[in-house]
């Protein structure tokens, strides 16, 4: 009897078709839709929907960057996709929050649904293990092979039950040894071409944090802000008509005019409780990164956490001025962020980063340190990712967390570099306040 053959990525293309009714990917979809990672975004939603149902009638390959522009999105057909990145942010975007799905409320659904980082398509497979088929043959017992291991990769011998009645079973003893042998072999040469197989280049970026034994600590800096106090909210409803939902508490900023003085009473300062949209973003980006790899982190901001947890785990620190302990344990780095809000080389004086702003005031282009410190000064690996905006720090988090946009960094690195110390100054593009895919402007290993 012959049995076909078939790897992961052949299963999870084809499942669509040959082994998961579209109904049940479809009920998979709307479980994912209501979660909480997607329900909260109508543009995720429209964008994961339009990709499983292009995916599922057979046009996946139509699933280019300007057609989902053009029919999710509402752009033009001909529209600029380089200066209108949409597509590209919505769709790593979504990637964040299907690993948010799985790692939370979908740890156990019995259908995933991925969207692979460099491609528009779904892929779709089931999370239950492959139950072993029963023996042909109940009259006797499984060879027994013996486990060679090398090094410390494990390889297992899938037990093989022979039929030992001469009689029903023609085939020559000494060519049932010689197979098993032949597979035997072909199984030790793959273990060893694993052995020396190079890793990938984001994986050798993370390989110090990822090699600790401990929970990894991100840690997120926090944005003190000022508040309208209650007295004022209320002086200002007394005198204006507020829309239904402002009127049922929901906040908003009481409009200012020019001659309008305020007293210390109408502002509440609040410290160590707000985070921004760029932070959350690359929170997300890290977090999910280190769930695909089966690591443990644990979140923390604010006062929530003291030097000697650095000393005790892995860390990932996020933000720049808004994070007192980037600051601190990059400041004697080559390349540092300075007065002005600017990003500077301590070695040359005439290179400087500074953040340019449209004429309506919003970031345009955004610069980014990114330290990766296999020995900090703490003692355990760290990594710091710093945009002198918020814009900034998350185009940091994804460039260091996408296997494709991370080999730009190692274009010019030394051969030794996965095990030095490395930083490098990020340069994005800002369109719409999302930020473009980065290029490394500057690069130092030691």
């Amino acid at each position: 009897m012959e049995h076909a053959v078939e790897t992961n990525d052949t299963r999870q293309r084809g499942a669509a078709s040959r082994e998961i009714p579209a109904a049940e990917i479809q009920e998979a979809l709307e479980e994912i839709l209501v979660s909480v990672p997607f329900r909260s975004s109508k543009q995720s939603q429209q964008m994961l929907r339009y990709i499983v149902d292009q995916t599922l009638s057979g046009h996946g390959q139509l699933l280019k960057e300007r057609v989902i522009g053009a029919d999710v999105f509402g752009r033009r057909p001909d529209y600029d996709t380089n200066s209108d990145p949409i597509v590209r942010a919505r769709a790593a975007e979504l990637r964040k929050r299907l690993a948010q799905f799985y790692v939370g409320a979908g740890a156990n659904s019995a259908i995933r649904i991925e969207i692979s980082p460099g491609s528009y398509q779904a892929s779709f497979s089931t999370s239950t293990k492959p139950v072993a088929a029963p023996s042909e043959f109940p009259n006797t017992e499984p060879i027994d092979h013996p486990r060679t291991e090398p090094g410390p990769v494990h390889v297992s011998i899938p037990e093989v039950n022979v039929r030992t009645t001469i009689d029903s079973d023609p085939t020559p003893r000494h060519n049932l040894r010689n197979w098993g042998l032949a597979i035997l072999c072909a199984l030790l040469l793959a273990s060893s071409l694993c052995l020396f197989w190079p890793e990938s280049p984001v994986q050798q970026f993370w390989e110090p944090i990822l090699a600790a034994s401990n929970p990894v600590l991100i840690y997120t800096g926090s944005n003190p802000v000022y508040l309208p106090s209650h007295e004022l909210v209320e002086r200002y409803r007394a005198t204006h008509k507020l829309d239904e939902l402002d009127a049922q508490g929901h906040e908003f900023l009481v409009p200012l005019t020019p001659d309008q003085k305020l007293s210390l009473s109408d502002l509440i300062a609040v410290r160590d409780t707000y985070v921004t949209l760029g932070d959350v973003s690359a929170n997300v980006a890290v977090a999910a990164f280190l769930a695909r790899k089966k690591r443990s982190f644990d979140l923390r901001s604010g006062e929530d956490v003291v030097f000697g947890d650095f000393r005790q785990s892995p860390c990932v620190l996020i933000g720049a001025f808004n994070n007192g302990w980037t600051m601190q344990m990059t400041g004697d780095l080559g390349f540092v962020l300075g007065p002005g809000l600017t990003i500077r080389d301590r070695s040359d004086a005439s290179h400087r980063w500074v953040t340019l702003y449209s004429p309506d005031g919003k970031v345009a282009i955004d610069y980014a340190i990114v330290a990766r410190l296999p020995h900090s000064n703490t003692g355990a690996p760290l990594v710091a990712i710093a945009g002198i905006t918020q814009s900034g720090t998350r185009a940091a988090a994804e460039f260091i967390t996408n296997p494709q946009e991370i080999k730009e960094l190692i274009k010019s690195a030394p051969k030794a570099w996965a095990s030095e110390n490395v930083e490098f100054v990020l340069q994005t593009k800002v369109v719409n306040d999302i930020p473009t895919t980065p290029s490394v402007v500057a690069v130092r290993y030691w």
